[in-house]
């Protein structure tokens, strides 16, 4: 028997080796990259539910210092802001007022929680559920 007879199989083997090694290096990529894509969504949605709120509570300050005091209002967004309609922010304000010297001053707690899709427990968990809550507390300047 020569010696090419005996080396004949080897190519064959070291080609599946590294048919096998370079499958398992891109099977590895692509799993890692779909994780870094739900990780970027997840922090979009995220800032998305943050500006949501944000947008409420501004609107709540605006109200609140014009007179208007709602104990609950519901928000929802048009299509006309595109990056927030599918979110709903509840805004809550309680107003008190405080001496000051000779004159009260009003003061106004509003908090507005942002929510997009229903939150779940157990194994009907929504992984697209978002919500942000912010809160700010505001007062009437004294004269």
């Amino acid at each position: 028997m020569s010696r090419r007879d005996k080396q004949s199989g080897f190519s064959l083997l070291t080609a599946i080796f590294l048919l096998v090694v370079v499958a398992g290096l891109v099977a590895s990529m692509v799993n890692l990259n779909i994780g870094q894509q739900a990780t970027v969504t997840k922090g979009i949605l995220g800032a998305r539910a943050l500006q949501a709120a944000k947008s409420a509570l501004e609107y709540g300050i605006f109200q609140a210092l014009n007179g208007t005091c709602n104990a609950s209002d519901t928000i929802s967004f048009s299509a006309s802001e595109p990056a927030l309609e599918d979110f709903s922010v509840q805004l809550s304000c309680a107003a008190s007022t405080h001496p000051e010297a000779t004159t009260n001053v009003n003061f106004y707690r509003l908090t507005a929680t942002a929510t997009r899709g229903n939150y779940t427990l157990g194994g009907n968990a929504n992984p697209d559920y978002y919500s942000r809550t912010i809160r700010a507390t505001v007062s009437t300047e004294p004269p």
